[in-house]
């Protein structure tokens, strides 16, 4: 479908929506025309963690477990 077609469709879905088609399209359109400029800085302190944590792995220190161990081990089925 050609973005012609798809504006002509949307346009006929606004024409003849109800009020809680309207406004899940307003929220739809709203959230993708914020600003999406937000940056998470992270601080001296988190740097410091994530840097200790990787070298805990990287040296064997701590062990890391593959996406089925790690559900098994959150449901109960395994055991650390």
């Amino acid at each position: 479908m050609q973005t012609t077609q798809i504006r002509q469709k949307l346009h006929q879905y606004i024409d003849n929506s109800d009020e809680k088609l309207l406004k899940l399209m307003f929220a739809l359109a709203n959230e993708y025309n914020e600003d999406d400029d937000f940056e998470y800085e992270f601080t001296a302190d988190d740097i410091r963690e994530f840097d200790d944590r990787r070298e805990k792995r990287l040296s064997g220190e701590t062990k890391t477990y593959s996406w089925p161990e790690a559900k098994d081990i959150i449901t109960g089925k395994k055991s650390i």
